[in-house]
């Protein structure tokens, strides 16, 4: 497949999935404010407050734009990005009010980038904003060994997200490799090499006319003849009459 068709189903493939990307992502947010009270108790930071409410409002506005917007392809991987880079921005505050490294909500984190992006090169940026902007807030709020150790998480957890996105890519060639060979099956026409009939769907054999007329919708064939139909049909004809104005014309 040349590459800016598989670039172009690419594009396609991801905006599809924008709005439930984006939707999955809110949901987390939510569950995520909702853990807070429960797991470090009822008098949260107002820090945390804050941010809980900000993601929220601009997810939850996020996702009715991509649902009533009209959004170009080549967007869409940047849209996720963002939504993306939110999730991340809300389990760093996480790490940096409990004070625990949290490495399992780290690794899942980024294995979840596979399941949003149908780009490695946009995965690895995701996963590398993440990863410094989480550096530099637990250096202040983790020991080494709890940093080293979640740190090893992450890179675990990437590393299955990268194998999982290049068996998710495998498929979709395979998924549009059939796809065009399906769309070149069906723009081939079967016509008579006699009498000019077509096979439309159905398997009966009709006139062209007839099958142009069902397909096209409002189209009316009207018929004419060329000029080499109309000399293969009258030519005699027309050079006979032509022979005779100029014996006429003579005498």
């Amino acid at each position: 497949m040349p590459a800016k068709q598989w670039k172009s189903e690419l594009e396609a493939a991801q905006l599809g999935y924008l709005p439930l990307i984006v939707n999955a992502l809110l949901g987390v947010q939510i569950l995520s404010a909702v853990r807070d009270p429960i797991v470090i108790g009822l008098d949260l930071p107002l820090e945390l407050i804050a941010i809980n409410i900000v993601l929220i409002a601009v997810m939850t506005a996020l996702a009715v734009w991509v649902r009533i917007k009209d959004i170009p392809g080549h967007l869409s991987s940047k849209i996720i990005m963002f939504a993306v880079l939110c999730a991340g921005a809300k389990a760093i505050a996480s790490i940096a009010v409990q004070a625990e490294p949290l490495p399992f909500y780290m690794a899942v984190l980024m294995l979840s980038l596979s399941l949003c992006f149908l780009s490695q090169k946009h995965m690895l940026i995701a996963a590398g904003v993440i990863t410094v902007a989480w550096a530099m807030v637990t250096a202040f709020t983790l020991t080494r060994g709890e940093m080293v150790s979640t740190f090893f998480a992450m890179l675990i957890g990437f590393a299955l997200g990268v194998e999982g996105l290049r068996r998710r890519i495998l498929s979709l060639i395979e998924v549009f490799e059939l796809k065009n060979r399906v769309e070149t099956l069906e723009s081939i026409l079967p016509m008579c090499a006699g009498c000019k009939k077509t096979r439309n769907d159905a398997g009966n054999w009709i006139n062209i006319e007839n099958y142009i007329e069902d397909n096209q919708a409002g189209l009316q064939v009207s018929h004419g003849m060329c000029p080499d139909c109309y000399k293969a049909a009258y030519g005699t004809y027309l050079e006979r009459r032509n022979t005779e104005r100029k014996t006429q014309d003579t005498e």
